[in-house]
């Protein structure tokens, strides 16, 4: 028989504990999406992580000891000088045979000799001890090479110009009448200065003084090859502690122009030309060497540290002032600077 409304069995209220339990999964249901939404909603609106790609071009060698980059710096030197030694001893030359031309190239048969052994030698370092590219010497042929080859020419021929000018405004040079020699001879005279220039910059503005100035940094690099520049030209006839200093001095200036130019083209046109327009160009002796046509004479009366005697400019103080102003100016004028393209350890 069915149950009557009023007899049917009432209905269980909810107990505490199971209210309080419904309201804790509520809450917890709730918590747990909101968090999902928050975390949807950064997801879209970060970016998403990404590796860097790699660098292009040539990548920088990770540091290594600056004992080891000294001991490559002497060892070249060492090398160096014995190649140059042996060279010497074989071919046996004289500055004095370029007073003709029987000898002369017999005498840039040498310096080529020279220069092949410095560039062999110091691509044998770079490329098998170093892991490096010939073009980190400060060589390769980039869009601005030729420019800073011609910029460093025309410092040279500046300082070597503002020298003759001070010296002969202080009654301190007499310059001889324009003579000049013939084509061949100025051409095989030119070129052996600009064999020599070549010769000694890769000697001490080379591979040397970029291994010095990884370990030491560019400012203990310059000074470095600045005084063996310096020292090496000592025993020059007539040479003498200012001429020395002078030449340690242009060093310097040869230096900055290296370390700012990023290459050696500016070196070695600053140094070609610094003798050319001592010698052949204002016929003053060449650090104690005769090259000219003709002979600057310095009055009797002028001392010899004004005028530099027989040693020519370079033992003289006006060239000292005026090595200072250059080597100011070299450091704050902008120069042309080699490309992205290759890169040096000195940069």
């Amino acid at each position: 028989m069915a149950l009557s409304r009023s007899t049917r069995p009432p209905e269980r209220e909810p107990s505490c504990l199971s209210t309080v339990s419904l309201c804790y999964h509520r809450t917890l249901r709730s918590r747990s999406k909101s968090l999902v939404s928050a975390f949807g909603r950064m997801s879209d609106s970060a970016p998403s992580p990404s590796i860097p790609p790699p660098p292009t071009g040539a990548s920088r060698k990770p540091p290594e000891s600056p004992r080891r980059a000294l001991w490559q710096a002497a060892s070249f030197s060492v090398l160096l000088y014995v190649g140059w030694m042996l060279l010497a001893g074989l071919f046996q030359p004289r500055l004095e045979w370029f007073a003709g031309t029987r000898f002369s190239f017999r005498l840039l048969s040498y310096y080529l000799s020279l220069d092949g052994f410095a560039l062999g030698l110091s691509a044998a370092y770079l490329c098998v001890l170093d892991g490096d590219s010939f073009a980190a010497l400060g060589l390769r042929f980039h869009s601005r090479w030729f420019r800073q080859a011609l910029a460093g020419m025309a410092w040279g021929a500046g300082v070597i110009s503002a020298t003759a000018l001070l010296l002969s405004l202080f009654r301190a040079a007499a310059f001889p009448s324009l003579a000049p020699s013939s084509l061949p001879h100025f051409v095989l005279l030119a070129s052996f200065l600009f064999l020599a220039a070549a010769f000694e910059e890769l000697t001490f503005r080379g591979y040397a003084l970029q291994r010095v100035s990884q370990a030491c940094g560019p400012v203990v690099a310059a000074g470095v090859s600045s005084a063996l520049f310096g020292f090496a030209h000592y025993g020059n006839p007539q040479a003498t502690l200012l001429s020395t200093l002078n030449t340690a001095l242009a060093g310097v200036l040869l230096a900055v122009a290296r370390l700012r130019s990023r290459a050696l083209w500016m070196p070695i046109g600053l140094h070609f030309a610094w003798n050319l327009f001592l010698g052949p160009v204002f016929s003053f002796p060449v650090s104690g060497y005769a090259f000219g046509a003709g002979k600057t004479s310095a009055p009797l009366a002028v001392p010899s540290w004004l005028s530099g005697g027989a040693y020519g400019p370079e033992g003289s103080a006006a060239l000292t002032g005026i090595l200072a102003a250059a080597i100011l100016l070299l450091l704050r004028l902008p120069l042309p600077m080699a490309s992205n393209g290759s890169h040096s350890e000195v940069d």
